[in-house]
Parts: structure tokens; C-alpha cells; sequence
């Protein structure tokens, strides 16, 4: 039976040492990334396509829980090394906001259009420890050949235009997070 995630605030003291500055930083992941990867950050463009999402995604974007949304799965990788899982929900009237924006993201970061955006605000970033249980865990894992006991991940809402847009982010297995 898969679990649903306890997402609680972002309080450092309370996170792992290696991961606590990763889970709580407000800029952009993919920007931090690319200052301390040995390589070029490349985007891995997982899927693409409407889905109903996990009903705790729903909830959080107070969406009905059967109603289909565009999702957006990539691994974040240092070159061909996968480090960061990201999952994005964006609801239809979102989409229907910025259609050209979401449909051109490609294997671009969507950070990158989402810190270019003027309108944009974000709300709290959440924390989660996950474990084989969990949906996100589950999802985060496909790729990888040997999966630890945790995985931490944060999410938050980002609001283009005053339209939300859910970004999950899973920190998968990096020595990089206790070098940084």
C-alpha cells in the first residue's frame, strides 16, 4: 500500500546537516546546481502529459481530485548522473495562462522560466522524508539502480500570473550534498 507523504515546514534544525541549506534555499535549484557540478546540469525529460495527479498533489493545489493536470517528471543530473527528481503539476487554468511557456520547456529547466517570470511568488517551501512507501519515493526511484532507505524531498507552490504551479523536488543519493 503506498503512503501519503507528511509534509511539515522547512526548519534547518530539524533536516539532515548535508541537505538542510539544498532543502531550505528559495532560489533555483537547477542554478545552484550548475555552480557546483563537475559537468553541464542536463535536464532528463521523464514525462510529459496529462495525468490525474497523487490526490496529495491535488489537495495542496486545491483541485479536485480527479481532475486531470499536466505533469511534468525530470531527473536533474551532474552529466549522466540523475540527482534531483522533479515532478511538476500544473492545473488547466495554469496552463491555459502560459500554454506556449510549458509546451516550450523541452528539456530546459523550469526554473529558468520560472525565475524569469515577473508576476512570480512562491509559497513556503514544505519538507518530506520519504521511504519505499511513498508514491513520490516510488517515482523518484524508477531510474535508479539501488535505492536508499530515505530520500528527502520539498515542494512548494509557485503562482504565475496568481496561477498555481506545484514543484516537487527529490534529492536523490549525491555525495555532492555533503561537499557543498
Amino acid at each position: 500500500m503506498k503512503h501519503w507523504t507528511h509534509w511539515l515546514p522547512a526548519r534547518k534544525q530539524s533536516l539532515p546537516y548535508d541537505l538542510r541549506e539544498w532543502l531550505t534555499d528559495t532560489g533555483s535549484l537547477t542554478k545552484r546546481l550548475q555552480h557546483v557540478s563537475e559537468h553541464a546540469v542536463n535536464v532528463e525529460l521523464l514525462h510529459y502529459d496529462w495525468q490525474t495527479a497523487l490526490p496529495e498533489e491535488s489537495l495542496f493545489l486545491q483541485q479536485p481530485l480527479q481532475r486531470i493536470q499536466l505533469g511534468r517528471e525530470v531527473l536533474l543530473c551532474d552529466g549522466d548522473t540523475p540527482e534531483i527528481y522533479a515532478r511538476t503539476i500544473i492545473p488547466q487554468s495554469t496552463y491555459q495562462v502560459l500554454p506556449s511557456r510549458f509546451d516550450n520547456l523541452g528539456v530546459k529547466p523550469l526554473g529558468q522560466m520560472l525565475f524569469d517570470e515577473p508576476s512570480l511568488s512562491r509559497s513556503e517551501i514544505q519538507v518530506a522524508q520519504l521511504t519505499p512507501q511513498h508514491w513520490l519515493y516510488q517515482l523518484a526511484t524508477e531510474a535508479l539502480d539501488i535505492c536508499p532507505d530515505v530520500l528527502w524531498a520539498r515542494r512548494s507552490c509557485f503562482y504565475l500570473k496568481g496561477q498555481p504551479v506545484l514543484v516537487c523536488e527529490i534529492f536523490l543519493p549525491s555525495e555532492k550534498w555533503s561537499h557543498v
